[in-house]
């Protein structure tokens, strides 16, 4: 007996209705949207965090200066104007900043004494210098966030407990 073999044709519809794996134009856009959706939401949190850790790193160093210098003012009697005077390794390349000695990082600019404080000890200006905020840390023990932009006045806010500085306008309180 013969057998009679029917060849079929797939049709535009059967095809059509065939799922082979793929996404269609529609899922794909739905899934760049929320992703975008997603990166706007997250990117502006995620500056945030790295900022405060930056500035975490950089109160570190300015509490580190500042109790440096402390011990020597007990040994030579006076607080030190320049940086490498003190006994403590501080990163970055020398510069000079007002006519004072600095140490520079990427991100900050280290130094013993603000040129606009007299009482200061230890400085860590957010580069760049007069454009971001400082930290400052008095003779007093009182550490400070010294902001130049609203930006800025926003974060330096949002490290204290909201107490304003009251000798500087344009700072709060850190400890």
């Amino acid at each position: 007996m013969n057998k009679i073999y029917q060849r079929t044709i797939p049709s535009f519809k059967n095809a059509a209705n065939s799922k082979l794996g793929g996404f269609t134009l529609i899922e794909l856009l739905v899934m760049v949207l929320i992703i975008g959706i997603l990166a706007a939401v997250a990117l502006p949190q995620y500056t945030k965090v790295v900022e405060k850790s930056r500035a975490a790193e950089a109160l570190q160093m300015v509490s580190s200066i500042a109790k440096a210098n402390e011990v020597y003012k007990m040994t030579t009697g006076e607080y030190a104007t320049d940086i490498s005077l003190l006994d403590i390794e501080v990163p970055g390349t020398d510069v000079v900043y007002s006519g004072r000695p600095r140490k520079e990082t990427k991100y900050f600019q280290y130094g013993t004494r603000s040129a606009s404080q007299a009482s200061s000890i230890a400085i860590a200006n957010r580069l760049p210098n007069t454009e971001r905020y400082a930290f400052i840390a008095f003779e007093d023990g009182t550490t400070i966030c010294h902001y130049y932009n609203d930006e800025d006045e926003k974060f330096c806010r949002s490290l204290s407990d909201g107490s304003k500085y009251s000798l500087d306008s344009s700072a709060y309180i850190i400890k």
